[in-house]
């Protein structure tokens, strides 16, 4: 398996167990959710019609600021993966965190239906009314429980909200003509469109609070990859092979770097005078393949040109691992 190969499964698997992790969160998140609506349906039924709106919005709004966390949780993981994985993330760390996020996304729209039919009329297509038993205190009660469900009940397209959930101030809305805005203190149903524009307004906040909590995750880590030393993401350097005549390699590069720090543009002939004024010895392999002869000076091998070849690669390996 190639490199590449193997980064793009380690992205794969990573992003699998994103999902879960998400899945796993947001199915805890929908099942507290479930039994407080069920809890917000007990509590606006006893109340004045008039006190209704207040009430309810005061449960669901921290629960929309909790769906947008979560979902922004998913999309700092995202980021972060996209961060570490830049060259299989196109077309940008924020762009490809954005499209993962879709899925999520739809399940929180799902998550807002579901949640204000169950909080508004008791039941919805996931929970069932099976029966209403009055509580008498002392007394036991017994509820059997049916062999095969009710008929679903019709769909959420269908499904139209109280008067009293109606409000002017979520986005979408402000625009609304006042001949158009219904009786707020009715129990009577909405239509069919002012429950769409209701709901679609909720999704539109949820939106604008999952925009901000996503603007701070992906400062914070920018942030946070930002004080990463940069020498701890550059790959780790070679080691020395420790061959026969590494040490004298060694310090034949040293004396190049300081002969060259004095003249950057010494070269040739004059760069070979220079190895000779401080008694440079040659390679051990240029010795040991009698390459270079005994007596033989830096300005007489640059006249042999397989070594005046091996001078200049020197030379060039000697500013490159400096």
């Amino acid at each position: 398996m190639c490199p590449r190969d193997s980064s793009a499964s380690r992205l794969t698997l990573a992003v699998e167990a994103t999902q879960r992790i998400f899945r796993q969160r947001f199915l805890e998140f929908q099942q507290q959710s479930t039994v407080q609506a069920l809890a917000v349906h007990s509590e606006i039924e006893v109340l004045a019609i008039g006190s209704r709106n207040a009430r309810f919005y005061s449960h669901f709004m921290p629960l929309l600021m909790n769906s947008a966390q979560i979902v922004a949780e998913a999309y700092r993981r995202y980021f972060k993966l996209a961060l570490a994985n830049s060259q299989e993330c196109s077309p940008g760390p924020d762009a490809w965190a954005c499209n993962q996020l879709q899925e999520s996304i739809g399940v929180t729209f799902d998550w807002v239906s579901n949640w204000w039919v169950l909080a508004c009329d008791g039941e919805n297509q996931h929970v069932r009314l099976s029966a209403s038993v009055p509580i008498v205190p002392g007394e036991k009660v017994s509820v059997s429980i049916p062999a095969t469900l009710p008929p679903d009940p019709q769909p959420d397209t269908w499904w139209c909200a109280p008067c009293w959930t109606f409000v002017v101030y979520p986005p979408g809305i402000t625009v609304l003509r006042q001949e158009h805005v219904p009786d707020m203190t009715s129990n009577e149903k909405l239509s069919p469109a002012h429950t769409r524009l209701i709901l679609k307004a909720m999704r539109r906040m949820f939106l604008m609070m999952l925009s901000r909590d996503m603007d701070r995750a992906r400062s914070e880590e920018i942030i946070a990859a930002g004080t990463i030393p940069a020498h701890t993401t550059l790959a780790v350097k070679r080691k020395p092979n420790k061959r026969a005549g590494w040490e004298e390699r060694l310090k034949l590069y040293e004396v190049i770097r300081k002969i060259l720090d004095a003249n950057r543009d010494l070269q040739g002939i004059k760069f070979c005078a220079e190895l000779d004024k401080r008694h440079v010895q040659p390679l051990h392999d240029w010795v040991k393949r009698k390459e270079w002869g005994g007596g033989l000076t830096w300005k007489a091998a640059w006249k042999i040109p397989s070594l005046k070849r091996k001078i200049r690669r020197v030379r060039q390996e000697a500013l490159k691992n400096r």
